[in-house]
């Protein structure tokens, strides 16, 4: 561990200022696109929330036609992600292949559902769904938002196959290369890089939400205190497994993966013991502050909801600690003779 802060335990550490500015670049955009996968999925789960509150109080035809007028909001979310995914494999660019691929599809699926949305706000509104193009709700400018986030959306798709297509004869990305993902338990990975992903969108909007909905008056500090507190450990959790653990050379992964996930893990335990003493003295917190953080879990079932926030950064540790384990249990490579 006393070396993990040195420099040559960085995959960045000898590479020329070209690969370091386009590295940055990378990482920029990852966060650009994280942050708009966030808000979007936040903006989804909301509209989601209002669904389910229809059927649960026997309005299902009333949920069916929310759940048509917000469809440009859901498939904004999914939109958002095929550019965070675009970015992401160029951050991990395993292999000059594997980039070429996996990016095009990623940028097709974005130019896909940019085009789907535009069409169907036009259909909406020729239709008289929506009455014009700019209603109000659930953002001041929708639907006409939608319309030009997907327009950005096809624009960015657009610059990256053409990218994508100069890139076979000028030169190709140079960033850091990452090692691929193993074929053994590949579905069990990706899952599970998945979760993490869903879980990272849910802490970092619960935490910047909070900012401005939690109620700090009627007896509700500690509690509201307490939520912030395990929406930000589940995002930091996630941010500092991907932008410090993957920015590692492969001997200082194999070196701090099992003490990074103890200490991952005893945050993690320290902010649940403190989210139920603050739930303790405001088993009501959940009810009047929970819902507007996590609107579809607290919309389902508060004992639900007070299980899945405390479960985000946990599943996150553990998950990271059996990987740990599993490294320290296997078996050196052999070293080749001379």
């Amino acid at each position: 561990m006393k070396n993990l802060f040195d420099r040559d335990s960085f995959v960045l550490t000898g590479m020329d200022r070209t690969q370091k500015k386009q590295t940055l670049f990378v990482i920029l955009s990852i966060a650009l696109f994280f942050i708009l996968s966030a808000f979007t999925f936040m903006n989804f789960l909301y509209c989601l929330s209002d669904c389910i509150g229809s059927i649960v109080s026997g309005s299902p035809d009333i949920a069916l036609r929310d759940a048509l007028r917000s469809l440009p909001v859901s498939l904004s979310f999914f939109m958002s992600v095929s550019g965070l995914m675009v970015a992401h494999t160029f951050y991990r660019n395993e292999s000059a292949d594997i980039l070429q691929k996996r990016a095009k599809k990623h940028a097709l699926l974005g130019i896909i559902l940019g085009g789907i949305i535009i069409v169907y706000v036009i259909i909406m509104r020729i239709a008289g769904k929506y009455l014009s193009l700019v209603e109000g709700a659930p953002s001041r400018l929708f639907p006409l938002d939608s319309i030009i986030y997907s327009l950005f959306f096809i624009a960015f798709g657009i610059c990256i196959l053409m990218y994508l297509k100069t890139a076979i004869k000028l030169p190709a990305y140079v960033g850091p290369s990452r090692a691929p993902i193993q074929k053994k338990g590949r579905g069990a990975r990706n899952f599970f890089r998945g979760l993490w992903l869903v879980f990272g969108l849910y802490g970092f909007c619960g935490f910047f939400y909070s900012l401005f909905i939690v109620d700090f008056a009627h007896g509700y500090v500690a509690y509201s205190v307490a939520l912030m507190l395990v929406s930000l450990v589940c995002c930091l959790s996630i941010a500092i497994w991907e932008f410090y653990y993957n920015n590692l050379t492969e001997d200082a992964r194999k070196a701090v993966t099992l003490p990074l996930s103890l200490i991952s893990l005893g945050v993690s335990v320290a902010a649940a013991v403190f989210y139920f003493l603050a739930l303790k003295n405001n088993l009501d917190g959940p009810s009047n502050v929970g819902f507007g953080i996590l609107p579809i879990a607290f919309s389902a079932s508060v004992n639900i909801a007070t299980i899945l926030v405390v479960a985000l950064p946990l599943i996150v540790s553990i998950t990271a600690l059996i990987k740990g384990l599993v490294r320290k249990k296997a078996p050196k490579a052999p070293t080749e003779e001379a």
